[in-house]
């Protein structure tokens, strides 16, 4: 069986409705601005790099300046100049594993994420990521270009999630072996490990033209970091052919997986008004089968769900399908305009 089988650029066209999508692509790209340049407006103009340099002139990230503390369930990026947030969840957890001694100082800030994580799950994936949209432009651009999409195989889908995984305990696993008196002198190169290989290490800092922190140096370590992160970069465009492509790999959002089933905000499907016309699993991001697949009244929301409600857009049929918050309906399915 192949990996990955070629759909056709374009399916049959969707009746009309509300544009959910619209909508998305509206926060998406005021979160971008906000979470990339809002520093700027909070801290001052840059008057130079965003923290103090070490010998080789790679900024040293446990310095870098940031308007807040905030972390979030999402890529904000920590080798950024002038970052509005201090950076991403998994740095966070990253950076508390390696200097355990001062949990007390982070634990308001992972009360505070999983204050977030409750109230979002991976709406923070669907809406507000900057990786996210980056993503989802390059859907653009292929479909504008008329290409084909690859649609990957069930097994390379539950590959590609079980990859996921083995990226955020091998970060954090790696984040606590830093914290041991052994390894206190490799303990700077070997802290926030996957904020060394994350696409939006170079992203992030060429969007806000700072491309020193492409890559670092300073040791075997972070030079082999620094390898890894460039093949992360070629890898995240491969979703010019899959969508969501990196989504589906990404260690930050592995965080959030669990707070999808919380019970506060989710997917309901009434499987009675349901005819199988399939244009909720053409729509995923995700490739997701949950939704289509479910025959009964019950909540659908799929682990690697983004939340990006291209299904309840898609979906013809009135009230099949509702996103529901606090148990209250926010978006229905239906030919409303």
């Amino acid at each position: 069986m192949p990996i990955a089988q070629p759909i056709e650029a374009a399916s049959a066209p969707l009746p009309r409705r509300r544009n959910i999508s619209r909508l998305r692509l509206l926060v998406q790209l005021l979160s971008f601005a906000v979470l990339l340049y809002g520093g700027f407006a909070l801290v001052g103009l840059p008057g130079g790099g965003a923290g103090e340099s070490g010998e080789s002139g790679v900024k040293l990230v446990s310095h870098e300046k940031s308007a807040t503390r905030l972390y979030l369930p999402a890529t904000v990026c920590i080798y950024q100049r002038q970052g509005l947030c201090r950076g991403c969840g998994l740095f966070l957890l990253s950076d508390t594993l390696s200097y355990w001694p001062l949990f007390e100082q982070a634990l308001p800030w992972l009360l505070i994420l999983t204050g977030l994580l409750l109230l979002g799950a991976r709406v923070w994936c669907g809406w507000v990521c900057p990786l996210g949209l980056l993503s989802d432009l390059m859907t653009r651009l292929r479909e504008g270009l008329g290409f084909a999409r690859l649609r990957p195989s069930p097994r390379l889908r539950r590959g590609l999630v079980v990859t996921k995984y083995v990226l955020l305990f091998s970060a954090l696993g790696i984040a606590a072996l830093a914290s041991l008196p052994a390894m206190e002198s490799a303990r700077s190169s070997l802290s926030e490990p996957f904020c060394r290989i994350c696409p939006a290490r170079v992203f992030t800092p060429l969007l806000t033209f700072d491309p020193i922190c492409w890559t670092d140096t300073t040791d075997a370590i972070t030079m082999s970091f620094s390898v890894l992160g460039l093949i992360a970069f070629g890898l995240y465009f491969a979703g010019l052919l899959v969508r969501r492509f990196w989504c589906r790999l990404c260690p930050v959002a592995a965080i959030s997986v669990p707070f999808n089933r919380t019970g506060l905000l989710g997917l309901h499907k009434d499987g009675g008004r349901c005819t199988h016309c399939g244009a909720c699993r053409r729509v995923c991001p995700m490739d997701i089968q949950r939704v289509y697949r479910a025959r009964g009244r019950d909540m659908v929301t799929d682990y690697e769900c983004t939340l990006c409600l291209r299904c309840v857009e898609a979906c013809p049929e009135e009230d099949c399908l509702q996103f529901l918050y606090l148990g209250k309906p926010v978006a229905r399915s239906g030919l409303r305009e």
